[in-house]
């Protein structure tokens, strides 16, 4: 769960477990090696309060004039008080007391003209409004500098499945090639305890039909394959079709093709049902796709899900195919984000919600993690969308823009001043 990995890991006795990970199946005893202090979690929480005391580099810059300005202003001042404090003395006569006096008071007035607090402050307060509008908007910064550096965002990389789309897969077609009501009620009780969302999508539909389980035994989870059982003393295998090896049946590749998830179930060998299933399109993807290829800013798609289905959410969202990867493991999709920094000036945003994505929210300049993803993507992230709404990725490089040119105008004001 920590690592992100694509496909679930068998353990054996005296591998290590991290806790809060999810056991796919039977049980499991496990011996306590850290103490509560040292768990991963308080890294994570250790890691994301580190963050909450980080400054975006325009705070630094600021500081740092701010140290250099306060001793000079201050010399300057000491300069006017002995200046003026001769200048009575001396040129027009006058006692020391009215001298010190009247120096005084050029000496406060140079102070008060010449102050750097204005610089020492603006940036802090500009950081903290804005801070409070985009929590307004949904959106919370775990890093002060992605407040600085999102108006320079000029690639964003979309995850597909739970960012782009809903995350919840549901049947739009299904073939029994024999009695459809004892294939379904076995197909529901294969599934009905699986967490996969493939498996999970079927269940669902099956159990909106009003189908009653049939008792399956001996269900064994085949990670990044499908599902084995026994029913009626026959073996069933239930997965996508490269693990039933069932992909060149015409059914199959049909199905495949027209861009669907395709789930199969084999009975002793033979296709005795197929599934074909579908994620929608989260309702803003597509505006806010346009909107962002409008502002000149590059739009990518990738995810380990199948050619077909990966194509055809980036045609529906207008993405080049030299922009979209399918099939990518969790590292794949780092690597490609590495890729993309390397370009000149290059500034990434990689917007995922599951596990697979922490490297890459983890890898790219600013990482937004979208509600209803996994707690590990979460920490992963620089930013956090609270709402389902992908817009809010508009919304902070809208923030972004406003928060520099608030800076510059308190920066030019402040020099004025001076």
């Amino acid at each position: 769960m920590i690592s992100g990995e694509a496909t679930l890991i068998y353990k054996t006795p005296g591998m290590s477990v991290t806790a809060g990970s999810q056991n796919h199946s039977g049980a499991i005893l496990v011996q306590l090696t850290r103490l509560p202090s040292q768990n991963t979690l308080r890294v994570i929480c250790a890691v994301v309060d580190e963050a909450k005391t980080s400054k975006p580099e325009v705070e630094e810059i600021a500081d740092h004039v701010a140290g250099y300005l306060v001793p000079l202003i201050l010399g300057i001042t000491v300069v006017v008080f002995i200046t003026w404090t001769a200048i009575g003395i001396a040129g027009r006569h006058q006692s020391p007391t009215i001298a010190c006096i009247n120096a005084m008071t050029f000496a406060i007035s140079t102070l008060i003209v010449s102050c750097p607090c204005a610089i020492g402050l603006a940036v802090p307060i500009v950081v903290l409004i804005a801070g409070g509008v985009a929590t307004r908007h949904g959106l919370i910064f775990k890093a002060a500098e992605t407040i600085d550096i999102a108006r320079k965002v000029d690639h964003v990389i979309f995850d597909k499945t739970g960012t782009l789309t809903q995350g919840e897969l549901f049947v739009t077609r299904e073939e029994y090639l024999d009695d459809p009501k004892s294939l379904a009620s076995m197909v529901l009780g294969l599934t009905s305890s699986s967490k996969h969302p493939v498996s999970a999508g079927v269940a669902a539909h099956l159990r909106g039909m009003d189908v009653d389980p049939s008792h399956v035994e001996n269900v064994v989870p085949i990670p990044a394959c499908g599902l084995e059982a026994l029913w009626n003393e026959s073996c069933v295998r239930a997965g996508n079709p490269r693990f039933l090896g069932l992909e060149e049946l015409p059914v199959v590749s049909e199905l495949m093709s027209s861009g669907l998830t395709v789930f199969c179930v084999g009975v002793d060998g033979a296709l005795a049902a197929i599934f074909g299933l579908q994620d929608q399109l989260r309702p803003d993807a597509l505006a806010t796709a346009n909107e962002l290829k409008k502002r000149s800013i590059i739009v990518s798609l990738i995810s380990g899900d199948n050619y077909s289905a990966v194509q055809t959410i980036a045609t529906q969202l207008g993405i080049p195919t030299s922009n979209v990867r399918s099939q990518c493991t969790p590292a794949e999709k780092q690597t490609y984000v590495k890729e993309q920094l390397l370009r000149p000036n290059s500034t990434v945003l990689f917007c995922g919600d599951g596990t697979n994505d922490a490297a890459a929210l983890a890898q790219a300049s600013i990482g937004m993690h979208i509600n209803e993803g996994s707690d590990i993507a979460q920490s992963a992230a620089d930013v956090l969308l609270m709402r389902p709404f992908l817009k809010g990725i508009l919304t902070l490089i809208d923030l972004s823009n406003a928060f520099h040119r608030r800076v510059v105008l308190f920066c030019i004001m402040c020099s004025l001043s001076c």
